[in-house]
């Protein structure tokens, strides 16, 4: 019996390894190179921080490391906001991994792009826990926060534009007909192939599934949040840094998430509504984290300089 009940509910093909400090789901697949990367239920073995984090670091597998392995990402779970000063990496419960690891295998199944998790893991750290997961990493890719900041200066021609918004529309519309409102809904979550910035057919994966759930059916009041949540940080950089998109680019996006005309109309009044009412709010939380939080400068907005050649966070 395992010491999780979330465990009882893990997909094909993923074992569970236990140990008195850690838990660690794996899929059969992926096994034996981690294990070879010294990879396990409380060991990070070849473990290194990625040349590919963002505003938060990732971690991938070092020279050591059999070439299978490096071909996988390992970011660890922080607390947003001020309670990342206060309780750093450490969790009360274990379960959140091994959640988004069924709710990524489930996501695949329903046809929506999310890089595969090959483990998910536990291990008790001072009184509480720290939590992993890993995923295959997704090549050629880049985040839609670099993108935006991209089309801010400029250098990305008006028909990529166009599409890749549009696509990023009916991104979210997939998850939101699949009953699936991403908890941390924001361009860093949403990767695009990077052949789309040269007006190539854009590909699409969301990415940090934390603290998301799926359920039968989202109301009206759901899916205009969440596209709220959406709208909030991208005016957010733009407030910081000047406008990366026009009218008509948010246009471009409802018609992807609205191809029918039948409710955008209602849900940009509704979004547009919600910020201004949040938005004092949100600007004293964001003044406070960046305080108190310590988070570092997103790199996304703070010039051109060299994007990551695949997923960050």
């Amino acid at each position: 019996m395992s010491s999780l009940a979330v465990l009882e509910d893990l997909p094909s093909g993923y074992f569970v390894e236990e140990t008195p400090r850690g838990i660690l789901a794996v899929h059969a697949d992926s096994a034996r190179a981690l294990h070879e990367a010294g990879y396990g239920p409380d060991q990070d073995g070849d473990l290194v921080v990625s040349e590919l984090a963002g505003r938060r670091p990732l971690y991938q597998f070092g020279p050591a490391a059999p070439s299978a392995a490096k071909s996988f990402l390992v970011r660890r779970f922080s607390h947003g906001g001020l309670l990342r000063w206060l309780t750093g990496n450490r969790f009360l419960s274990a379960d959140r991994p091994f959640r988004e690891l069924i709710l990524s295998d489930a996501l695949l199944r329903a046809g929506i792009q999310t890089p595969r998790v090959v483990a998910a893991r536990a291990f008790r750290d001072r009184g509480g826990w720290q939590l992993d997961v890993m995923t295959c990493r997704v090549e050629e890719s880049i985040d839609l926060g670099w993108v935006l900041g991209a089309m801010r200066r400029g250098e990305v021609p008006v028909p990529a534009r166009h599409r890749i918004l549009e696509g990023v529309g009916s991104l979210v519309r997939e998850l939101h007909l699949h009953g699936c409102p991403h908890a941390d809904l924001q361009p860093g979550n949403i990767l695009v192939n990077l052949s789309a910035l040269e007006n190539e057919i854009p590909s699409y994966w969301i990415i940090d599934l934390d603290r998301t759930s799926r359920r039968p059916e989202l109301s009206e009041a759901e899916r205009q949040s969440n596209l709220a949540r959406l709208y909030r940080h991208v005016a957010r950089r733009d407030e910081q840094h000047g406008p990366s998109l026009s009218r008509g680019d948010a246009a471009r996006f409802f018609r992807g998430y609205d191809p029918d005309g039948e409710s955008w109309r209602n849900d940009w009044r509704a979004v547009r509504e919600r910020y201004v009412a949040g938005l004092s709010w949100h600007r004293m939380g964001w003044l406070l984290e960046k305080v108190f939080g310590g988070r570092r400068p997103d790199p996304r907005s703070t010039g051109p300089g060299d994007a990551p050649l695949s997923e960050t966070s």
